[in-house]
């Protein structure tokens, strides 16, 4: 017996990462939806049926397992919605696996606990302590197990042993289940920070480098796969060493911050804008031919040549681009060489007076 509750832990503990793995990043990153719920419900009741099916049979009708771990963990980190779906489900699994007095009896269980569980977390939810809802949660989730199991078995002193095995090892596994799942939560929100930061210039907010080069392999591997188009403008700050060797770094940052805000109302959802480092910039241009391009290029230099930027101490600078465009297949039939066509067209607007786009 003591085998087969530990194997129930063990099942707990492996779904819980592969949920995770699977599905947490995609719930923190989009945001939860009807679709969503749907698949978390679905995955609890996959979790309580597999947890029924590894149960031990105390009597040849009765299941003893922590089917009540799915429910309590969707009720703690999810939602009510999800802990219905999968309260249902897991129901309707137990009559799967046998119709008989124990799965009429797990239909009330079952319900009981999900009620249970709504009312400690609305009871428990100005406690930030994810401890004592998880001891709560757990305790109420063995006495509830226990009263129907001594209904269905008839003696409490034939299954003694039982319980005392039962009570250790699902206090154990409910705790530890709650810990398991704050913990791959917490570590995968920093991660997804981490990895938002490595990609994201400090001050400007844009992406930066790192983050370009993975994002233009990718649109030049999908550009040449579907014979589509594809546009680079490189840009660049005109005299932006005068601007802080007369204003300071401070008005330098400044200048910077506000451009970049500017790039992207400008830019808007039509490309991404990045930082590629000091006063140089680039735009790159899914589904974007020459002219759409071009036009959009002129936009941008029109916006800052006209753009007021204004410090701190209410002094008006003047600030203007150069631009340099490239576009597949207009300007070259190589992706690969597009970043080196567009320095130097960029090259070639600083060089012929600045303040202009060149192709």
């Amino acid at each position: 017996m003591l085998a087969d509750l530990f194997v129930n832990i063990c099942i707990v503990v492996a779904l819980i990462f592969l949920y995770m793995k699977l599905r947490w990043k995609k719930a923190y990153e989009q945001g939860y939806s009807v679709k969503g719920v749907l698949i978390d419900g679905f995955s609890g009741g996959f979790m309580g049926y597999i947890l029924m099916y590894f149960s031990i049979n105390v009597t040849n009708e009765t299941l003893l397992d922590l089917r009540y771990v799915p429910i309590m963990l969707l009720v703690l980190f999810i939602g009510k919605t999800p802990a219905f779906i999968s309260s249902v489900l897991i129901i309707f699994s137990r009559f799967l696996i046998g119709v008989n007095r124990s799965a009429l009896y797990a239909v009330v269980m079952i319900s009981l606990l999900f009620i249970g569980y709504t009312i400690l977390e609305r009871l428990l939810k100005n406690r930030k302590d994810l401890k004592t809802k998880a001891v709560y949660m757990t305790l109420f989730s063995n006495a509830v197990v226990t009263y129907f199991l001594v209904i269905l078995v008839g003696e409490f002193r034939l299954v003694g042993t039982i319980f005392m095995m039962y009570w250790v090892i699902s206090t154990i596994g409910g705790i530890s289940a709650v810990f398991l799942v704050d913990y791959i939560k917490k570590s995968e929100y920093l991660f997804s920070q981490y990895e938002t930061e490595s990609s994201k210039d400090f001050l400007t907010g844009l992406y930066n480098v790192r983050h370009f080069d993975k994002v233009w392999e990718r649109n030049a591997e999908t550009v040449k796969k579907k014979q589509g188009t594809l546009a680079l403008l490189m840009l660049d700050i005109d005299h932006f060493k005068i601007i802080n060797d007369n204003h300071g770094h401070a008005v330098g940052d400044f200048v910077l911050i506000e451009l970049s805000s500017l790039m992207e109302q400008t830019i808007a959802d039509k490309g991404t804008v990045f930082r590629k480092g000091g006063e140089e910039f680039a735009v790159i241009l899914p589904d974007c031919d020459k002219a759409k391009a071009l036009k959009l290029a002129e936009q941008l230099r029109f916006n800052v040549d006209y753009h007021e930027f204004i410090t701190a101490t209410g002094e008006q600078l003047k600030v203007t681009v150069s631009i340099g465009l490239a576009s597949y297949p207009e300007t070259t039939h190589e992706t690969r060489t597009m970043v080196e066509k567009a320095d130097l067209a960029l090259y070639l607007s600083k060089s012929s007076g600045r303040n202009q786009v060149s192709v």
